[in-house]
């Protein structure tokens, strides 16, 4: 085995947190201490198809793009995985739920490629991970980490209702015919945000040349 390594060393976060906070997300630059090591480690894995089920035939993943998921599970949380979490916690305090937080203890990468569609206005499903209704301070928060080098896009919030979440077939959704959007989070290599899931949200890109392969 002469491809061995600890999670804690591979996602170690910088020394100093540089955070900001814009009433809406909050903001975290330079999360990982080596990001161009952990940017050549994902790169160099396999990646295996998102929500795909070959039996159903009616997905457009591997055929219209490529939506694919890396998941590291963290299964022996060490004391140094905890206290690097406390500190992304205490920012998420200042700002939300005040008390324990629970969260899945993996490492989840998104990856997406696209083989036909080029057109702008087909983004990523609009979704929710939180009911429209839950107070902020009480909502999930979703911690996205851009390792994306193009830095083209990023994460689009939307003013919008509930719609049925059919991914698994078509990820890409229409979203300007029927929702507005209220800001585009951009993306930047190696920047952490975090902000509330009870607002439609997904991934935005601007041009999808850019990730043609």
């Amino acid at each position: 085995m002469d491809k061995t390594f600890a999670l804690d060393d591979m996602f170690k976060f910088s020394s100093k947190l540089e955070s900001s906070y814009d009433g809406f997300a909050l903001t975290i630059e330079n999360l990982y201490e080596d990001p161009e090591r952990l940017y050549e480690w994902i790169s160099s894995q396999s990646f295996p198809f998102w929500k795909y089920n070959p039996e159903r035939g009616e997905s457009s993943n591997s055929k219209v793009y490529n939506d694919c998921r890396l998941v590291y599970t963290v299964a022996h949380p060490t004391r140094t995985y905890y206290n690097e979490m406390d500190r992304i916690l205490n920012l998420c305090r200042e700002y939300w739920w005040k008390h324990d937080y629970d969260w899945q203890r993996i490492y989840e990468v998104n990856c997406f490629q696209t083989i036909t569609e080029f057109d702008p206005k087909m983004q990523h499903y609009p979704h929710i991970d939180s009911a429209f209704n839950t107070p902020d301070n009480r909502s999930t928060l979703n911690m996205l980490v851009y390792l994306d080098k193009e830095e083209n896009g990023g994460t689009a919030v939307y003013d919008g209702e509930w719609i049925t979440n059919d991914e698994r077939i078509h990820m890409l959704y229409p979203v300007e015919e029927r929702f507005t959007i209220e800001r585009i989070i951009p993306s930047k290599f190696n920047r952490c945000v975090i902000f509330p899931g009870n607002r439609l949200h997904g991934g935005y890109i601007e041009d999808y040349e850019k990730y043609s392969g």
